[in-house]
């Protein structure tokens, strides 16, 4: 290879990283900074430019419920129809950048109306509430609008003009910034909506208890019943990952979690008692004194329960890079008869590490090496060697959100012998483990 060819090709490295750089790769769109010339010449024949902010909501809110591949899908398509006009809303000639810190909301910059008229706040307003209708139908096609508050197109707008005095640049990234501003203005008070609602449901313990059965694999005979809990109805509580999320943000989560074992424990009470009880929990709550309290004890007995029947059940991310300062509050409670169980268990790095560290009594796989083994040979290897490292660790491999004899019998195969999901039933409010049976192999009909 040449000199001048070798230099031709660090040029284009060069260029290619830059791109990566100050391109979004989910939307392909460019940062505000790259359009900087395009919005001087928008502005240079007339005396100011509109300035949208479009946003979803709240990201982490939407990401909680539908996970970050949803939220980036949608983002997507909302900058698709943006940059194709939003149904004749955008005039041509409409700048459309990825905005946020996240890249998780977009920027529109424009001249004038559809129609050739100029831009004013009055239009502009009126342009804001056209393109989150339009947005809003575009959404409505991917994903069912209105069941979550957090999921909601949201338009701000701010007038550009320019001024000989300050820097153009600045003026733009502070036009975007008013723009932010005014369409978070209705989210702030959705937050404040969201915070008062938390007080309250801890305050009178308004939540509501599901069960779900864990069975036998082969035959469908329960072992046990996992606990569900709930926020009220018609609530963005009523997703529990919602609820814990704003918990922790108001420094709630400890106290929810106590409200939601007691609940759990109460609604137990009256019926016969499972052989084994699932409780979720958040990891840092296995330092809470309340575990080993009096009260607990004398509530456990008064349902029927014993601690060797409480299994606390808790996600393996929730105990961060050095899980064994958990090791001696896990002892203790071990001490009094409670157990754990790990819950996502996957393939990763840490699953080892943890596995080893918490030596927990149960493991819990997670959805995605489920769903579909039947027909993956290389998962399938994945789930053998974590049916083997569970019985290394003297524990009991439970596979989570069963739906299908096939995947069933593949689960049997690896060598799984528990279960749980809509095979064997649904969560329910019941207080025994009632699980829909299953043919055992070999039956008849």
């Amino acid at each position: 290879m040449s000199r001048g060819e070798q230099d031709v090709r660090r040029l284009r490295t060069a260029f290619l990283r830059l791109r990566a750089a100050v391109r979004d790769p989910n939307t392909g769109l460019f940062g505000v900074a790259y359009h900087f010339d395009r919005i001087r010449s928008l502005l240079a024949d007339r005396p100011r430019v509109g300035v949208l902010w479009i946003s979803l909501g709240d990201c982490r809110i939407v990401e909680t419920v539908y996970g970050w591949e949803t939220y980036d899908r949608l983002i997507a398509r909302v900058a698709e129809a943006l940059v194709d006009g939003a149904g004749g809303t955008l005039p041509d000639g409409a700048i459309v950048t990825v905005a946020g810190v996240h890249a998780d909301a977009l920027g529109v910059f424009v001249g004038g109306t559809a129609d050739g008229g100029e831009i004013d706040g009055p239009v502009l307003e009126t342009l804001a509430a056209r393109l989150e209708e339009q947005l809003g139908q575009e959404i409505e096609r991917e994903i069912e609008l209105g069941i979550l508050d957090g999921l909601r197109v949201r338009v701000g707008v701010a007038l550009l003009t320019d001024h000989p005095f300050h820097r153009f640049e600045r003026r733009v990234l502070e036009a975007l910034d008013r723009a932010r501003t005014a369409a978070e203005r209705p989210l702030d008070a959705d937050r404040l909506g969201w915070l008062a609602e938390l007080h309250r449901v801890v305050r009178e313990r308004d939540v509501r208890c599901l069960f779900q059965p864990i069975v036998e694999l082969a035959s469908g005979s329960p072992v046990g019943l996992e606990a569900f809990v709930r926020g009220p109805e018609r609530s963005v509580f009523r997703w529990p990952r919602v609820m814990f999320a704003v918990g922790h943000d108001a420094g709630l989560a400890g106290d929810l979690d106590r409200v939601c074992r007691a609940r759990v424990i109460d609604a137990v009470g009256g019926g016969d008692p499972p052989p084994l009880l699932f409780v979720n929990t958040l990891a840092e709550c296995l330092l809470d004194p309340e575990w080993r309290s009096a009260a607990t004890a004398t509530a456990l007995a008064q349902a029927g329960l014993s601690a060797r029947q409480l299994v606390l059940e808790i996600p393996e991310s929730q105990f961060g890079p050095d899980p064994r300062r958990f090791v001696e509050p896990l002892a203790e409670l071990r001490a009094l008869g409670y157990r754990l169980s790990l819950d996502d268990i996957g393939s990763g790095p840490r699953t080892s590490e943890l596995v080893e560290a918490l030596r927990p009594d149960f493991i819990k796989l997670d959805m995605t090496l489920i769903r579909g083994l039947e027909a993956d040979a290389l998962r399938q290897e994945v789930v053998r060697s974590l049916v083997q490292l569970a019985r290394r660790a003297d524990a009991r491999l439970i596979a989570e959100r069963v739906e299908t004899d096939s995947e069933r019998e593949a689960l049997l195969a690896c060598g799984a012998r528990l279960g749980q999901g809509y095979l064997f039933g649904v969560e329910r409010a019941q207080r025994t483990p009632e699980a829909r049976g299953t043919k055992r192999p070999g039956d008849a009909g």
